[in-house]
């Protein structure tokens, strides 16, 4: 089982904490307001709530869920601390890249200093979805992921079926600017069709596996 630190405290770093606590992985929690968390109601009993530092430390994964803004900053400050882990992005950049020049990931793996151990995923999932049923035909949202380093997308690919979800391989890292760019189309569809129930995803159909 891996241990997996979530920087952040949002709905999706709180949806995917419970869904692997669940999994029977040990979830630590980076926040810079950890008293805070320790007293609110997650929903689940994460293995450390601490600092961003103390929740990195012994993590073999590393989950970035704050502010698409903040990742480059916190990966530039803990760099040699994320050095050797899979890491998770989920942030999303939305109008801070309006122009699609650059996946919001490629700006991290240019802070990180490389692509090794990098993946982007999560990012055009409502976390509503991540651990809810699936719907009436037992369909569940899939988990697109981009990254140039095979082993860590086995990582996340692992990570993402304790979940239940199925995951598809969408390519190297920089074809995370088509997953951005779904992000604001899901948002908008959900929106006109939905009312906004944060309740849908994508299903890729046609596929021979389940």
């Amino acid at each position: 089982m891996s241990t997996i630190a979530i920087m952040g405290t949002g709905l999706m770093a709180s949806a995917l904490g419970e869904g692997w606590t669940k999994a029977g992985h040990q979830v630590h929690i980076g926040s810079r307001s950890p008293e805070e968390v320790k007293n609110a109601d997650l929903g689940y009993e994460p293995a450390v709530i601490g600092d961003y530092r103390t929740a990195l430390a012994d993590s073999d994964t590393v989950v970035l869920a704050i502010p698409f803004t903040a990742v480059a900053p916190f990966v530039e400050e803990h760099r040699e601390a994320l050095a050797g882990k899979t890491i998770i992005d989920i942030s999303n950049p939305f109008d801070a890249l309006p122009s699609n020049e650059l996946a919001g990931a490629e700006y991290t793996a240019k802070a990180l200093g490389t692509t090794d151990g990098l993946v982007a995923a999560f990012k055009d999932n409502f976390a509503a979805t991540v651990n809810a049923p699936g719907a009436a035909d037992g369909n569940r949202p899939d988990v697109k992921i981009a990254g140039d380093d095979d082993e860590a997308k086995a990582v996340v690919a692992a990570l993402a079926a304790d979940l239940n979800h199925r995951v598809l391989d969408c390519g190297p890292l920089h074809n995370a600017r088509l997953i951005d760019s779904m992000v604001s189309l899901m948002l908008i569809l959900d929106r006109t069709y939905t009312g906004f129930t944060m309740k849908t995803g994508w299903r890729f159909t046609g596929l021979t596996e389940n």
